[in-house]
């Protein structure tokens, strides 16, 4: 089978299915093997499409393997609005358990740039992410399964007056065009490799089988963070990270609840840095209702002094949680 699934940068919409991301796309792949199967998401053409292209823009890509993998292949690029070209891609190869990425050379022809082998194989049964992540025209970044698809940095050197700063970033990317001559970004498959959603925006996004495991989104989201690699028991991705761990969501006493009072969802545009105060479901850790009704913008230390999500905790969840604390309490006292 192969499946096939375009985005095109879209007008912005009202998400009910994830964190302040633009757009939120749950996908029912054809199992038919006989066709491509092209499924177009928002296709109308935003008004500010500049600012989508290099913004700090995330594409999230969730799957599942449906089957033996051995034969699956995935890829996902980031093309040119202009001429369709590819600006910047990746292959992964699950039955030789090897992954590469691609550019368009000054002879505007796909080459591959980077190679490695994956750090996990693919198993029947087992979910899948693919990140991409716009840094700037010439600095984009990749991420499957919690691996980076890039193992180099590079320093550059900036001035804040009269201040010389040097930094750590990830390689630029030796591609014809950069992202800011982008628009669509396509994911392809073959096998049983079977994309189920697709998400967007200056936002953080995690797997919808994780309702009632909000610990379990907060590894999910922490080994793909900026977070340094020697963090125990399980670092993030350091410089290769798609964003900071600070935006990971938060659990209600440290259960598997999530918080009905989300303070440090990412910003956007219009927060000016903030990150966003939001009320979520305590299952899913997702907006409940519009995201114009459930966040507004906090303050840049995380703290919600103007945004009450009382509405949203659940008596019977809170109550299940204190019993569960009081009952590890009692436990830690000697008999």
């Amino acid at each position: 089978m192969t499946l096939e699934i375009l985005i095109l940068l879209a007008v912005c919409f009202t998400p009910t299915l994830c964190i302040h991301c633009e757009g939120d796309s749950l996908l029912s792949p054809n199992n038919n093997s006989d066709y491509t199967n092209y499924n177009d998401v928002n296709v109308d053409w935003p008004d500010d499409l500049e600012y989508w292209r290099t913004r700090q823009n995330n594409f999230q890509v969730f799957g599942k393997f449906d089957g033996d993998p051995s034969n699956s292949i995935i890829k996902a690029g980031y093309y040119s609005t202009f001429d369709g070209f590819l600006i910047h891609g990746i292959t992964v190869d699950c039955g030789k358990g090897k992954w590469s990425s691609q550019v368009l050379n000054k002879d505007s022809v796909v080459v591959d740039w980077l190679k490695g082998d994956l750090a996990t194989p693919c198993k029947e049964g087992n979910l899948f992410d693919i990140w991409f992540k716009i840094h700037q025209p010439k600095m984009m970044s990749w991420i499957f399964d919690a691996q980076p698809l890039q193992y180099e940095t590079r320093t550059t050197i900036t001035h804040r007056g009269a201040k010389t700063i040097r930094r750590k970033r990830t390689l630029e990317v030796p591609t014809k065009y950069g992202a800011n001559r982008g628009g669509t970004f396509k994911v392809e498959t073959t096998g049983p490799a079977n994309i189920t959603r697709v998400t967007w925006g200056q936002c953080v996004s995690w797997p919808l089988e994780m309702n009632d495991n909000c610990q379990g989104a907060r590894t999910w989201v922490q080994a793909r963070s900026k977070m340094a690699t020697t963090v125990k028991p399980m670092g993030g991705l350091g410089h290769f990270g798609s964003d900071w761990q600070t935006f990971t969501p938060t659990c209600f006493l440290g259960s598997r609840y999530f918080d009905w009072l989300q303070q440090t969802v990412h910003p956007d545009r219009n927060s000016q840095g903030y990150p966003y105060c939001c009320c979520v479901d305590m299952h899913t850790g997702l907006t409940i209702g519009s995201d114009e009704n459930a966040c507004v913008m906090g303050s840049l230390y995380g703290t919600c002094e103007d945004k009450s999500c009382m509405q949203h905790a659940e008596p019977e969840l809170i109550k299940k949680v204190m019993i569960e604390h009081d009952k590890e309490d009692e436990d830690l006292i000697p008999k």
